[in-house]
């Protein structure tokens, strides 16, 4: 065996930058980032004295082995430490890892606003987060939006005629882009640069997406706010439809209002990793949040087997169990929102879609303007069937992933004898 000093010590890429990482509690352990390019690590106390020491370019295992002592207070050999970059150290900061770009979770995604033109954007954005204007704001929203939602609920499920399903996309759409632009400007507000805003296909889902990825740099209430910042921008948007929608009577508003409130009490349910996830993790100090759950659901059950005892109660604990409780729930209600939604178009789609045929079939002898409008119609008919068949698929997806995993860590933990340790 060759002496301990004889041992490889691997190299790290010089532009790795530690700092502290803000948690919920001062009762959670300390926690630090690491930063790589556009690239954010959390890792322990122990990993963030371990980088620091490999950063020094030790020349051999006993310089590694002062090093992390200088860095930890603790003495490890050299064996150890090494072991233990290999376990908890990610790929990413060694210096023969290649170079990785950022995956988006999209197939297919295109960036409209480049970096430099979202900053010009939001630079004249940012003061809207002024503490004092953003409670008036929000306060006149939270006023005219409770005085439009009883009519915008009943006139959600009229027909929509094809003039208004285009209005209300495009609408939409010019929605999500300001929701983009409230994270944005929300990292502006607070000094944070920000890179740009696109446009992708998540599943078969159009989405807007900010590069806010620096916000880890932020404090924990700031994080907060950038998590935020997309419903609050969407909030002052609602102040001009609400307006037009309670000084017009227009249909087409009370309808426009009724989608971005479900989008914006969509994206802050906190079981798909939208903004409300992120809130939750980043006000907690818990990360990986569906990963920890899915053990804690599984340590749970294991207890109530009999396979594990008790484990004492901790603030961390509850907030899973809070999280699971509140997915459970959401999943319960997604559900049978679908199932309501799809026994009605069961028995209201078919007629609906051979009016719409035979009027568009009619109008294939009319003028080209006819047709037109009718197969407008026909697309409007579709689009809100296309939408629950494929919420409904993606519902299921994510359902069974979720069954599988908490049913793999039972299997895991049915294992372990009644201690809780491996036999």
């Amino acid at each position: 065996m060759p002496p301990s000093n004889a041992l490889p010590i691997p190299q790290l890429k010089p532009d790795i930058t530690i700092r502290p990482y803000e948690a919920a509690t001062g009762q959670a352990p300390p926690r630090f980032l690491l930063a790589l390019d556009d690239q954010y690590f959390l890792v322990s106390a122990k990993a963030r004295a371990l980088v620091a020491a490999l950063l020094g370019k030790p020349s051999d295992s006993e310089h590694l082995e002062r090093a992390y002592a200088a860095e930890s207070g603790e003495h490890l050999p050299a064996a150890t430490l090494l072991a233990l970059a290999g376990k908890t150290l990610p790929p990413a900061l060694f210096i023969d890892a290649p170079a990785t770009p950022r995956q988006l979770p999209f197939m297919v995604s295109l960036t409209l606003l480049g970096p430099r033109l979202a900053a010009r954007v939001t630079r004249r954005l940012a003061w809207l987060f002024t503490p004092q204007l953003a409670c008036v704001l929000v306060g006149l929203f939270l006023v005219l939006h409770l005085a439009v939602l009883p009519d915008a609920l009943r006139l959600a499920h009229a027909d929509w005629s094809a003039r208004q399903s285009a209005a209300l996309f495009a609408l939409f759409m010019l929605s999500g882009l300001v929701h983009e632009l409230g994270h944005t400007s929300a990292c502006r507000y607070f000094g944070c640069p920000h890179g740009g805003i696109g446009f992708g296909l998540y599943f078969v889902f159009p989405a807007w997406y900010a590069d806010v990825t620096r916000a880890w740099q932020l404090e924990r209430r700031q994080r907060a706010v950038v998590d935020l910042g997309g419903v609050y921008f969407q909030s002052i948007f609602l102040i001009a439809v609400d307006a037009c929608a309670l000084a017009s009577g227009e249909p087409l508003a009370y309808k426009l209002a009724w989608l971005i409130t479900f989008a914006m009490l969509f994206t802050l349910n906190p079981v798909f990793k939208f903004d409300g996830y992120w809130l939750l993790s980043d006000l907690s100090g818990l990360h990986n949040l569906h990963k920890q759950v899915r053990a804690s659901v599984g340590g749970l059950i294991a207890t109530l087997l009999g396979r594990r005892t008790p484990a004492a109660p901790t603030v961390r604990g509850a907030i899973l169990y809070a999280y699971a409780l509140l997915s459970a729930c959401y999943f319960l209600y997604f559900g049978l929102f679908l199932g309501r939604e799809l026994l009605s178009l069961g028995t209201s789609l078919l007629p609906k879609l051979s009016a719409t045929w035979a009027a568009l079939r009619a109008a294939g002898s009319a003028g080209a303007w006819d047709m037109l409008a009718a197969a407008g119609t026909f697309a409007a008919t579709l689009f809100w069937p296309v939408l629950v068949l494929a919420a409904s698929g993606f519902f299921l997806d994510k359902l069974r992933r979720a069954v599988v995993n908490i049913a793999a860590v039972i299997k895991e933990t049915r294992t372990l004898p009644a201690h809780g340790k491996p036999a």
